[in-house]
């Protein structure tokens, strides 16, 4: 039975950007994950989202910070709304989410506040304030607690003292398609030129407990839209936004090789001309899905993280280290045979990395790097620090076994450049002092070889995506 959708009360679905967080670095322009979310409530009760980092902007010093809370306060005047939901999606947001909370709070003293995403689960009780910013602090997932806020307000109406809700889990048989309008309504207002990429969702839940991850504070059980709704779901995105590739930012993608086969089949089967991205793991994929994936113009990204047994193991990514490294380097021939271009996402100076750890994972790399004709990239990338994850959880375990320090501590609450605050770290006392970028001097060392060893389709597109510079080689505009 369908639920008549009430008119009251109003909810505004607020993601409040970031603080201190630098302009040039990447953002996702079209989030789809709060818009998942907005799409949900929208169903039962009239919804309005709003980005302020799109909107307003992404202020990093204190006159940008005042100017944004002056137009955040503009903003919550001339929008009606009885609920306010700000997504505080990463620790990145922490403080924005303060900003936009004080400034409602100001305004309206009895609006119902609430917040939620990683962080707020992470440290819920950072939201807990004396000044009474926040009346439900939502962990988990968002749908139905906020749902069942809506539904108690006429009641309720702002609560005598915050709440910590743990949100129940979403089923998979109880997903929300998104709702396209909504979306389309957004992206018309928040966006003067077009988007060509975008990224969405089709599953939710990671079964895997990664130690640098955020994600297992979540529901672990994997979910996902049917095989024939996903197919669909893509294709609506980029046709309504004339995207020229989508990501699907899936935790893991295609976990179940029965949905994963019939997915992969009924894309290639609409044979669609815009290009795909794929975050997984080597081992959901396999010939068959290799064969299917090589019609279509796509990417397949693999959190590798490291190609030392002793890492992989500390990074709790899996059990059997040396039969996962070794089914990588079978998949990645496979892929290159298929001319399918494919990426391996590298962690460096995890807690507990050494130089003994470093030199295996290079070592590991340089099978891949001695050979030519290649279709595998590589993306490299220092630790972030983020609250939530294991590592987190246990600091007082890496730091008495390893010497590992985190210098900036809850960088989230601090001024600076918080981008370079999560990566301020020593991973161990065999890697402190001078020996900190170690990685970064023995990568530099390879850089010549991550380019040379590439098939030219694959050089070209790693000149294009990635490695900007690389355009200067007189491959990059040869035929």
């Amino acid at each position: 039975m369908t639920l008549a959708r009430k008119q009251s009360p109003s909810i505004l679905l607020v993601y409040p950007s970031c603080f201190n967080y630098p302009e040039d670095l990447e953002r996702a322009d079209i989030k789809t994950s709060q818009l998942w979310l907005a799409s949900y409530l929208n169903r039962f009760y009239p919804v309005t989202y709003a980005d302020f980092e799109i909107e307003i902007g992404r202020p990093g010093t204190p006159v940008q910070i005042k100017r944004f809370e002056r137009k955040v306060r503009q903003y919550l005047s001339d929008q009606p709304f009885d609920i306010l939901a700000i997504s505080c999606w990463a620790s990145l947001s922490y403080r924005a989410s303060l900003s936009v909370a004080r400034a409602c709070r100001e305004l309206f003293p009895d609006r119902v506040i609430a917040v939620g995403g990683y962080h707020a689960t992470a440290r819920p009780h950072e939201f807990i304030t004396e000044e009474n910013l926040f009346d439900y602090v939502i962990t988990r997932e968002g749908e139905i607690a906020l749902r069942e806020i809506a539904d108690s307000y006429d009641t309720v109406g702002r609560p005598s003292e915050p709440k910590i809700i743990v949100g129940p889990t979403v089923t998979g048989e109880h997903f929300v398609g998104y709702d396209w309008d909504l979306l389309e309504a957004h992206y018309r207002r928040a966006f003067r030129e077009p988007v060509e990429a975008g990224y969405i969702y089709l599953s939710r839940g990671c079964p895997f407990g990664c130690s640098f991850c955020m994600e297992p504070a979540k529901e672990r059980i994997w979910r996902a839209f049917s095989p024939e709704e996903s197919v669909d779901i893509l294709f609506e995105f980029v046709n309504r936004f004339k995207l020229f590739s989508v990501g699907v930012a899936d935790a893991c993608f295609g976990m179940k090789p029965a949905w994963r086969k019939e997915f992969l089949r009924r894309l290639v089967d609409r044979r669609p001309e815009f290009w795909l991205v794929f975050e997984t793991r080597p081992e959901y994929f396999d010939p068959e899905d290799i064969q299917m994936v090589s019609h279509l113009k796509a990417e397949l990204q693999f959190g590798i993280e490291s190609g030392s047994p002793e890492m992989l193991l500390l990074m709790r990514k899996t059990k059997q280290p040396g039969k996962y490294l070794q089914r990588f380097w079978e998949l990645s021939q496979m892929l290159t045979e298929r001319g399918v271009l494919h990426r391996a996402n590298m962690i460096f100076n995890h807690p507990g990395e050494t130089r003994k750890t470093l030199d295996e994972t290079f070592a590991y790399m340089d099978r891949f790097l001695n050979q030519n004709g290649s279709y595998l990239m590589w993306a490299n990338a220092g630790y972030m620090h983020f609250p939530g994850c294991e590592i987190d959880t246990h600091r007082s375990y890496y730091e008495e076994k390893f010497g590992s320090r985190f210098i900036c501590g809850d960088w989230w609450n601090q001024d600076g450049n918080q981008n370079e605050n999560c990566l301020r770290f020593i991973p161990s006392r065999d890697l402190e002092g001078d020996n900190v970028n170690l990685w970064e001097r023995m990568m530099a060392t390879r850089e010549g070889r991550m380019r040379d060893c590439l098939a030219p389709r694959a050089f070209k597109f790693a000149a294009h995506k990635y490695f900007l510079e690389w355009q200067d080689d007189y491959r990059y505009a040869s035929r």
